[in-house]
């Protein structure tokens, strides 16, 4: 059985539990199985996590952490090539961490407010296009966050989208996947248009 450090134990089953959740699915994860997967004792997990719920926000956290992180480390100084940077980013995070991305945005994990800190890192994301469109847009703050959602929205869909290419292929020719496939394969172009669109949209 594995030892931990004192103080250390709620950590390594964080660590061990987004593990479990990209590679299993989160539907699979529970605190039994991560008390098995971690080694540890069937009541340890239970000192930090009361419920399955609980695990989940852990590990929804941790997602929204690492997609911010990323966010920061663009350094591109035009407002309008960063959003661009921040929608591809977001669309490889949810293109390479599926499973985890389906937890963060899914309805597992009920009211964020019950989760302070969870709230807190998924408003930061947010906050990371909404300074940005501030700078492009000179609409009063209700619209400029209105835009901001769109885009967001958008994005979200095109993950979704390139999700069902990556298996499906072109598909039909009268379909909208040839279309999907496209953008892809451009998403500076794409992102480019729309940014541009929403930005002279009155």
């Amino acid at each position: 059985m594995k030892t931990y450090h004192h103080g250390n134990l709620k950590k390594e089953l964080i660590k061990c539990a987004c593990v479990m959740c990209e590679r299993d699915g989160y539907t699979k994860l529970s605190i039994r199985s991560l008390a098995k997967e971690s080694k540890v004792s069937q009541t340890a997990p239970y000192r930090h996590f009361k419920t399955k719920e609980d695990l989940y926000a852990a590990i929804v956290k941790e997602g929204f952490d690492k997609l911010n992180k990323k966010m920061m480390s663009i350094k591109i100084k035009d407002s309008k090539n960063y959003l661009i940077g921040c929608g591809k980013t977001y669309i490889d995070f949810g293109l390479n961490n599926a499973n985890t991305y389906d937890l963060m945005f899914g309805t597992a994990v009920g009211n964020y407010a019950d989760y302070p800190d969870l709230s807190e890192s998924a408003n930061n994301l947010f906050q990371f296009l909404l300074s940005s469109f501030r700078k492009l847009s000179d609409d009063d703050d209700e619209i400029v966050a209105f835009k901001c959602i769109t885009l967001w929205s958008m994005v979200h869909g095109l993950v979704g989208i390139i999700r069902k290419v990556n298996i499906a292929g072109d598909g039909s020719k009268d379909g909208p996947m040839p279309f999907a496939n496209q953008i892809s394969k451009n998403l500076d172009f794409h992102l480019d248009k729309v940014i541009t669109g929403l930005i002279e949209t009155d």
